[in-house]
Order: structure tokens, then C-alpha cells, then sequence
């Protein structure tokens, strides 16, 4: 199969702050990031593709931005998101 992803992947588990216009903020747990996007495993509700969402990382010893991500992926697992700033 071919390697079709354009950014070197980091892990990267840490806790962020999710906020969806319908299911409200909750927090959910990355497992890795990219330049393009990162990865987070599933939590407290279903994220569906073409979701926009924001996030903040909370792992951080300084408040961290809060970023516009959106959906494009989703496995068993979790769900990829793609940098939309």
C-alpha cells in the first residue's frame, strides 16, 4: 500500500479541549500530530466527517491556542483531523 500521508507523524498523547457547535466541550485524549493535523481517539461523543471543531491542548505549562480542526478520517478508534486554519 502506499504511504500517502504528506507530513511526518509525531506521537503525541495529551489531553485537549474539544468544543462541537452541537455536542458542547469535552475532553478527549491525542495519540499523535502532524503539520497537517493530528489524531484523537475516541471520547466522550461520535465526531462525523466534515466536522468542524475547535481545540486547545491542556497538557501545556502555558494556556494553549485554540486551534480550528476538521474531520477527514475516522476508524474504529478514532477520527483524523486536518489543521483548517
Amino acid at each position: 500500500m502506499k504511504e500517502r500521508r504528506q507530513f511526518f507523524r509525531m506521537r503525541f498523547g495529551s489531553r485537549v479541549q474539544v468544543t462541537h457547535p452541537e455536542h458542547g466541550v469535552a475532553v478527549f485524549q491525542t495519540a499523535d500530530v502532524s503539520d497537517g493535523g493530528l489524531y484523537l481517539l475516541n471520547g466522550p461523543y461520535e465526531l462525523a466527517l466534515g466536522d468542524t471543531i475547535t481545540l486547545q491542548v491542556l497538557d501545556l505549562p502555558e494556556e494553549g491556542p485554540v486551534v480550528s480542526v476538521r474531520v477527514v478520517r475516522r476508524d474504529v478508534a478514532g477520527v483524523g483531523l486536518q489543521f483548517a486554519d
